[in-house]
């Protein structure tokens, strides 16, 4: 903890409060506004980055990328509670472990992708040789996406101006000194819990700590079956028995099953 004036000392911390005046910032005080305003300087950051086919943005097109910052605690906490319940579906134990650093964590800030609409530059990054293509052959596969965590499919090149916008972004924390961890999780959270209107995002959680919360955290032994938490309603699910990386993820049960060809 920094406050000079304050110290270890009981004795002289009652003294400092007695003593204190105008001109006496302590820690804890600056903490919460710092963080704040870095992840306002952040969003800023991300809003402005490099984006392909910016002349689409200088003629009126809407913009597709979207910053949230929320360093309320009772969401955060809220958000803690759907990971948890996620976590159970999937019977991943890497959700839980996020839970717990969203309640540790002092604000988070999610950027994200709304209609991220192509550039139209016919890149064929994506199979298709056009844009309209893309969109025309995707857009069944969109409706159905519904029922999953994130939306798509999504323009790659947009996927790449995302990231961009979140490199970006994460310098802005490193310059300022705010640790900084980029997650998706708790933004899945976000998203159906109506914080975000993102396709798809990226969290990027913040703290102003001597010690990064959102790092070196174990993975917690869960027991899945024991749990009562509300079903988020969402896809995949996990297969019991199917655990991978020491319980931190597990195989999930595909929506259509891939066909495997005959060994015959």
């Amino acid at each position: 903890m920094t406050d000079s004036v304050q110290g270890n000392n009981p004795d002289a911390r009652e003294d400092a409060d007695a003593h204190a005046g105008p001109g006496i910032v302590r820690f804890g005080d600056l903490r919460g506004p710092v963080v704040r305003q870095v992840g306002q300087l952040m969003a800023a950051a991300a809003m402005t980055a490099p984006k392909s086919g910016g002349q689409m943005l200088g003629a009126g097109a809407p913009v597709f990328i979207e910053t949230v910052l929320v360093d309320d605690r009772e969401i955060l906490t809220r958000l803690a509670g759907w990971m948890r319940a996620r976590g159970k579906e999937r019977r991943e134990a890497i959700w839980f472990r996020d839970a717990d650093a969203a309640e540790a964590i002092d604000a988070v800030l999610f950027v994200g992708l709304v209609n991220p609409y192509p550039p139209n530059y016919d890149c064929g990054a994506c199979g298709y040789a056009t844009c309209a293509e893309f969109l025309h052959a995707n857009k069944t596969l969109r409706e159905q996406s519904k029922e999953l965590e994130f939306s798509g499919p999504t323009c790659n090149l947009r996927g790449i101006d995302l990231g961009v916008a979140v490199g970006s972004a994460a310098r802005t924390a490193a310059e300022h000194c705010v640790d900084c961890r980029c997650q998706t999780r708790i933004a899945v959270a976000a998203r159906h819990a109506g914080l975000i209107e993102a396709e798809v995002a990226v969290a990027m959680s913040l703290s102003l700590t001597h010690k990064a919360v959102t790092f070196d955290r174990r993975m917690p032994q869960i027991d899945y079956d024991a749990l009562d938490t509300p079903a988020t309603g969402l896809l995949p699910v996990g297969i019991p028995g199917a655990t991978r990386a020491q319980g931190a993820r597990n195989k999930q049960q595909p929506r259509t099953p891939t066909p495997r060809p005959s060994r015959a």
